[in-house]
C-alpha cells in the first residue's frame, strides 16, 4: 500500500473515530458497505493507530510538516491526563442543615441544625482554623518549618492540629487536665505536642491555657494564632458560615442559634445575616452558673474575647448542664444526630424560642460529633437513666420535647421547688402527692417529667408564665397532666391539691393514670 493511500486510510478511520462517539459505533458500521461483526472499535482504533505510526515516519523522512488530531490520541490523551481533585482543606464548610423532625412537635416552626460535625476534622472549629492559617501565611507571620501554639479546650486544636498537618507546621496545644481523652487522641493522632494545665476546678481551665500560651510565645517558643483575638476567625463564618445559612434557608431564616466559646462563630455569621436582613435574631448561649459545659463558656471580663462584640447579640440564654446534656441524648435518641453537649445546649435554646413563636425558621449550631465525649460517660446508660430530670420554667420546652425519647404512657406534674437542703417541696400538698404519683407512672411503664414552677413568691405572682399561657393555665400546685405527641392533655389538679394523705393522694393520681393511660383521644390538643 503506497503512502497516499495510507493517509487516506488513516483521515478515514480518523472520522470513523469521531463520528462514532457521537452517533455510536453500531450506527456507523451499519452504514457501511463492508460492515462485518468482525470489524469492532477496538480493531479500528489499534488500526489507525499502528497506520499513523508509519506514516509519520515516512511524511518526516519526505520533509512533510504535518498538523493533526486524531482521535484516537484525544481519546487516549484523556484517559491519562490527571484530573484537579480537591484537597482536604476544600472540603471545610458547605455542611448539612437538617429539620429536626420529632422534638419540635406540632409546630409552624422549621427547627434546623447544621451539621459542623460534617466538617473534615470533625467540628466547627475547622473553619476558623484554615482561615487563620491562611491568613497568618498571607501575612509572612509563618514561614516553613513554623510552630503554632494555642490553648484550647479540644474543638480547635483537633483542627488546628489537622491544619497544621495540612501545611507542614509543627504544633503545640494547651488544654485543662479535665478534657475528654477522645479529644487529646485525635490532637495527638494529627502530630501535636500536648501541653496539660489543671482544670477550672483546680484554679486553672482555659484561662490558665490562655496565659500559659502568652508566655511560651514571649520565650520565643513558637507563635499564638489567638482565635480569641483573631479576627480571622469571624471572617471564616462570615465568608461561609453565614452565606451557606442564607442559602441554605433561601433567605428565610429568622433566629440564629450559636454556643458562645470564642464566639467566632457567632461574630462572623451574625455580621452576615445582618447585612442581608437586620430583622434576623441572633441569639448567643452560655453556661448557667455553676455548669460546665465543653466548648462554650462564660468568661470573666478580663478573659472576654477581643473579637466578641456585644451589639452582635440580641439575646444571650443561659443553659445549665443538665438541659444541654439531656437535649444532647435526645438529639441522638429521637432525631438520629450524634453530637456534643454544646450542641444539645443549641437545640435546646432553638426549643426555647420556638415555644412562642409561629412561622419561624430557626437554625442551630451543632457544633461537633457525639463521640469525642464517649468517654466522659454522657451517653452512658447510666446518665440516660437519670433523665428525665427536673426542670425549671426556663428550660420546660426543651424538656418537655425530650420527654417522648422515654417510654410512654407521657406525664407531666407541676410542682414547687424542692428545697437545697432537704429535697422535699416547699409545698406541702406537693410534698403529700409527689412519691405516690411517681410510683403510680413507674408501675404503668411510663415517665414523669417534674416541672418546678419556682419559690412560693415567683408562683404566687399573678403574672406568672405557666398562669399566663393560655394553653396550659395553671391555677394551682400539685397539677398533673397526660402528654402525647400532640400535646398535654387531660389534668389531675384540685383532688391532688385537697388529698389529705400520702395514700389518699397516690389512690386519686392511680385512677387518673390508669384512666389516661386507657384513653388517649381524651386528651385536648396542646402542642408547643
Amino acid at each position: 500500500m503506497n503512502v497516499h493511500r495510507k493517509i487516506v486510510l488513516i483521515i478515514v478511520c480518523g472520522l470513523l473515530v469521531m463520528h462514532a462517539s457521537q452517533m455510536g459505533w453500531n450506527s456507523v458500521l451499519n452504514q457501511l458497505p463492508w460492515h462485518s461483526p468482525v470489524v469492532t472499535p477496538g480493531a479500528a482504533r489499534s488500526f489507525a493507530k499502528s497506520e499513523h505510526r508509519h506514516a509519520s515516519q515516512t511524511l518526516q523522512r519526505r520533509g512533510v510538516v504535518r498538523e493533526m488530531s486524531s482521535a484516537v490520541e484525544a481519546d487516549e490523551h484523556t484517559t491519562h491526563q490527571g484530573a484537579d481533585y480537591p484537597t482536604v482543606e476544600q472540603y471545610v464548610g458547605d455542611t448539612p442543615l437538617v429539620r429536626l423532625q420529632r422534638l419540635p412537635g406540632k409546630t409552624s416552626n422549621k427547627v434546623l441544625a447544621k451539621l459542623e460535625g460534617n466538617n473534615p476534622a470533625g467540628s466547627v472549629k475547622d473553619r476558623p482554623a484554615v482561615s487563620m492559617i491562611s491568613e497568618a501565611e498571607q501575612q509572612g507571620r509563618l514561614t516553613p518549618g513554623a510552630t503554632l501554639i494555642e490553648a484550647t479546650s479540644g474543638n480547635t486544636g483537633i483542627a488546628l492540629a489537622m491544619a497544621a498537618a495540612i501545611k507542614g507546621y509543627k504544633i503545640k496545644l494547651i488544654m485543662p487536665a479535665d478534657q475528654s481523652e477522645e479529644r487529646k487522641s485525635a490532637m495527638a493522632a494529627f502530630g501535636a505536642e500536648l501541653i496539660s494545665v489543671p482544670s477550672s476546678s483546680d484554679g486553672g481551665g482555659m484561662e490558665a491555657a490562655r496565659d500559659l500560651a502568652a508566655r511560651m510565645q514571649a520565650k520565643g517558643q513558637g507563635i499564638v494564632l489567638d482565635q480569641f483575638g483573631n479576627l480571622a476567625n469571624p471572617l471564616a463564618h462570615y465568608k461561609g458560615t453565614g452565606p451557606e445559612v442564607w442559602r441554605q434557608t433561601k433567605g428565610q431564616v429568622t433566629h440564629f442559634v450559636s454556643s458562645m466559646g470564642t464566639t467566632g462563630t457567632i461574630m462572623g455569621t451574625s455580621r452576615y445575616l445582618k447585612e442581608q436582613n437586620p430583622d434576623v435574631r441572633i441569639v448567643g448561649l452560655q453556661p448557667k452558673e455553676g455548669s460546665a459545659i465543653a466548648g462554650i463558656r462564660r468568661w470573666p471580663k478580663e478573659y472576654l474575647p477581643t473579637i466578641f462584640q456585644e451589639e452582635r447579640v440580641d439575646e444571650t440564654m443561659d443553659i445549665s448542664q443538665r438541659e444541654a446534656e439531656g437535649t444532647m441524648r435526645a438529639l441522638a435518641r429521637v432525631e438520629g444526630i450524634f453530637a456534643g453537649p454544646s450542641s444539645g445546649g443549641a437545640i435546646s435554646a432553638a426549643l426555647r424560642l420556638s415555644a412562642n413563636l409561629q412561622n419561624a425558621t430557626i437554625v442551630a449550631i451543632v457544633c461537633d460529633r457525639g463521640d469525642r465525649y464517649l468517654s466522659t460517660g454522657v451517653f452512658s446508660q447510666a446518665a440516660a437513666a437519670s433523665d428525665p430530670q427536673p426542670c425549671g420554667v426556663e428550660d420546660y420546652p426543651s424538656a418537655l420535647a425530650r420527654l417522648l425519647t422515654f417510654p410512654a404512657p407521657h406525664f407531666v406534674v407541676f410542682t414547687a421547688d424542692r428545697d437545697a437542703k432537704t429535697g422535699q417541696p416547699w409545698c406541702p400538698d406537693c410534698a403529700r402527692a409527689l412519691p405516690g404519683v411517681l410510683r403510680q407512672v413507674t408501675e404503668a411503664g411510663g415517665t414523669l417529667l417534674e416541672v418546678e414552677v419556682g419559690p412560693r413568691l415567683v408562683w404566687k405572682a399573678a403574672d406568672h408564665p405557666f398562669r399566663r399561657d393560655k394553653q396550659i393555665q395553671l391555677t394551682g400546685i400539685p397539677t398533673l397532666m397526660k402528654y402525647t405527641d400532640t400535646g398535654l392533655g387531660v389534668r389531675l389538679s384540685s383532688q391532688l391539691e385537697t388529698a389529705k394523705t400520702p395514700a389518699e393522694a397516690e389512690a386519686v393520681a392511680k385512677q387518673f393514670i390508669s384512666d389516661a393511660a386507657q384513653n388517649s383521644s381524651s386528651a385536648n390538643g396542646h402542642s408547643l
